[in-house]
């Protein structure tokens, strides 16, 4: 692609972007690549070419509901089993987000797919091991009030 062919306002960009020897993007730091993706997906969010399907704004409604539910079921005192509820209802709304979520990969090029699927498995990963965190701190704090000075 030729400096020609971008829009006026990404020439100067492509070009200090740009490594001269390869032609292709330069890495970022760490940090600084997660500051980058929060803005462009900002940006990309408020879009105007950006259109929301149907089950987008389903998939919102089920967030709140999720957040209400799990708030009542912390706050009103009900048997154990009715608190279950709630949680087992926010893990199937977290999967039905997760499905209509995973159709965009097939519009991607494989290397794109990759790495979605290897940031899925690491946000999978990093949910699993903060609920056991949470899971066992809350067994021993449970453990400490049972014990009898």
């Amino acid at each position: 692609m030729s400096d020609a062919d971008l829009p006026k306002d990404q020439n100067n960009k492509a070009e200090t972007d740009m490594a001269p020897e390869s032609g292709q993007f330069p890495r970022r730091a760490g940090l600084a690549n997660l500051f980058l993706a929060i803005k462009h997906i900002n940006d990309a969010s408020v879009a105007e070419n950006v259109k929301q399907r149907f089950s987008d704004y389903v998939t919102i409604v089920l967030v709140v509901m999720c957040i209400l539910s799990l708030v009542m079921a912390v706050s009103v005192p009900v048997s154990p089993v009715l608190k279950l509820l709630p949680l087992l209802f926010t893990v199937g709304s977290v999967v039905f987000y997760i499905i209509n979520r995973l159709g965009i990969m097939i519009s991607l090029t494989a290397r794109q797919a990759l790495i979605v699927w290897q940031i899925l498995v690491a946000g999978f990963w990093l949910g699993v091991t903060s609920a056991m965190l949470v899971m066992l701190a809350c067994f021993y704090f449970v453990s400490q009030g049972n014990q009898v000075p």
